[in-house]
């Protein structure tokens, strides 16, 4: 099952059901979750982009992913960046998934639908930033293995 991002109208985003409980789920409040988060309603999943590393140019992203099975949190690295052509980048990212209570590794689908979903938001975030109109992603294990 693929990750189908859309846009939600601001409006919609307040009025919803969905949203006011992913909302809640995620612990943060409409107005923090518009410019942060990618949504496939479809599937009732959504990918939250919590903040990034300390440092300017680190690389490093915090994430929570929520579908019917539950909420997943974890960590991307960026290891590499670059243009394929004047429309297209790649994009190589570490994975780590933070395993605490509460929270549990997802399954392969699961993992499937997040390298989908963080596809989405850097197809979408590059594309409002940059020219490119696609983007390749690569995710990489912590044992160095792609996903």
């Amino acid at each position: 099952m693929a990750f189908k991002n859309e846009y939600v109208l601001p409006l919609e985003q307040e009025t919803s059901e969905f949203f006011r409980q992913a909302q809640k789920t995620l612990k943060h409040a409409s107005a923090e979750l518009r410019s942060t988060w990618t949504v496939d309603r479809e599937h009732d999943m959504v990918l939250f982009r919590r903040g990034s590393g300390r440092e300017e140019g680190e690389g490093e992203d915090y994430w929570d992913f929520l579908d019917r099975k539950g909420k997943y949190s974890f960590t991307t690295y960026l290891l590499s960046k670059s243009g394929i052509s004047l429309e297209e980048i790649a994009i190589t990212r570490q994975i780590g998934f933070r395993l605490r209570e509460g929270l549990n590794r997802p399954d392969t689908e699961t993992i499937a639908c997040i390298k989908e979903a963080l596809k989405e938001y850097s197809r979408s975030y590059l594309f409002n930033l940059e020219h490119y109109k696609r983007a390749q992603l690569t995710l990489i294990d912590s044992n160095g293995k792609e996903i």
